[in-house]
């Protein structure tokens, strides 16, 4: 099995062993693109331009020719079948998906499709509440972390929509079943990657507010109103300032189905 880490530092595994392969950069980014855009096929002369941008077309071609023999190498070390997923056929060059790779980016996105499924007021079942956090445990960090070319970020953007959307949907089915440690560590984990989110921030305020926190959710909007400031010289929305308030007053505790319903679209039983 040839695992493909994707999301933060690009990685591949043979068998849970990590490869040290000697791709060169624009082999390694010409493998990555590979496996995130399998069963497409690219021109030939728009990877070498892609990633050997600064070469003259002889040497751009030369190298991808050189990078593709590197990667079939790769592919390989698990066995002759995985490399012959790897189709040049005149022009174009494709990776056919196989069982034998599997790819970070492509669980988060296989499982997101589960979300939409499940529409406001129900719980995930059992086994897509597994699956969806399988993959969101996956997400390692930024889509190839270090790189900036155009797709990279764009795809990167893309993927991370994917990671917040799966997480929420994980903490809304949390919430819903009152395990409220549970969507809190969901309602984190997004922040982690965007602390900026003020709906997540305030679904965690509420959250903490429903765990028995409510000293560590004034303390939440306290540290987001010093976040916005220093970083956006901005307030928090009268939507946060007024969920604050109602938590100083405790006049959150007659509101609390109201807020459930507007931030995760569902009756929490407190």
């Amino acid at each position: 099995m040839l695992t493909v880490h994707l999301f933060g530092a690009a990685s591949f595994l043979v068998n849970g062993a990590m490869v040290r392969s000697d791709l060169g950069t624009g082999g390694r980014l010409l493998a990555c693109y590979l496996f995130e855009f399998f069963g497409r096929p690219h021109r030939r002369e728009q990877l070498a331009e892609l990633f050997w941008s600064d070469a003259d077309p002889a040497k751009a071609r030369s190298a991808l020719n050189t990078a593709i023999w590197r990667i079939r190498k790769l592919l390989e070390l698990d066995g002759k079948e995985t490399a012959r997923q790897l189709i040049t056929v005149g022009s174009d060059v494709i990776f056919e998906q196989s069982q034998a790779v599997q790819v970070d980016t492509h669980q988060l996105q296989e499982a997101c499709k589960r979300v939409p499924r499940h529409p406001n007021g129900s719980a995930l079942s059992e086994q897509d509440e597994r699956e969806i956090s399988a993959a969101v445990d996956g997400y390692g960090g930024p889509f190839l972390e270090g790189y900036d070319s155009d797709w990279v970020l764009q795809e990167r953007e893309r993927l991370h929509c994917m990671f917040v959307r799966s997480t929420f949907e994980l903490m809304r089915s949390a919430a819903l079943r009152c395990q409220y440690e549970r969507a809190l560590d969901y309602g984190r984990r997004i922040l982690a990657t965007d602390a900026l989110r003020e709906n997540t921030q305030r679904d965690v305020m509420l959250l903490l507010v429903l765990n028995g926190q409510r000293a560590e959710a004034i303390r939440a909007y306290q540290r987001l109103r010093q976040l916005l400031r220093s970083e956006l010289d901005i307030e928090p929305a009268p939507e946060t300032k007024q969920l604050h308030h109602d938590i100083v007053s405790d006049a959150i505790f007659a509101r609390l189905d109201d807020y459930a319903r507007a931030q995760f679209g569902v009756r929490i039983d407190s």
